[in-house]
């Protein structure tokens, strides 16, 4: 998608090049990132096609349907299909970003918090789930501490 991953001794460090490149991809054995890679997708130059995902719709919400529903709702431009997702370059607009009550997603609409001016999640804490310390992770990170 454009970007460079590498580890190091403190972690992991991603480098970007400023542009996304879509990616046509087969997420089947890593559903768990298709929300992510979908938010990352619909900020790409070039359409991108998520595949093998059809067992999300089993989740804590239809994640298919609830990312189709929130990216377009933004401006996005995503058609949803049984198992997959295409997501098409389209500019993006503030609003609120609905989480259903859903970890993933609402990491996925913090994600696009970053770049899409004017975009709110509603009810963060639900990633108290997974990672109950996310919100003060996250506030580190975007104020460069």
């Amino acid at each position: 998608m454009g970007g460079d991953i590498s580890f190091t001794e403190v972690g992991l460090r991603l480098r970007g090049g400023g542009a996304v490149r879509g990616i046509d991809i087969d997420l089947h054995d890593v559903g768990e990132l298709t929300p992510i890679i979908a938010a990352v997708a619909a900020l790409a130059t070039t359409p991108s096609h998520l595949r093998g995902v059809g067992h999300l719709r089993l989740h804590e919400t239809d994640r298919l349907t609830a990312l189709a529903t929130e990216l377009n709702a933004l401006g996005g431009n995503v058609i949803e299909h049984p198992t997959s997702l295409q997501i098409r370059p389209a500019p993006l607009h503030g609003g609120t970003f609905h989480t259903y009550e859903d970890h993933r997603l609402a990491t996925a609409g913090a994600l696009l918090g970053l770049v899409v001016p004017g975009l709110s999640v509603e009810n963060m804490e639900t990633v108290g789930k997974t990672m109950p310390t996310f919100p003060s992770l996250w506030q580190e990170l975007v104020s460069g501490a």
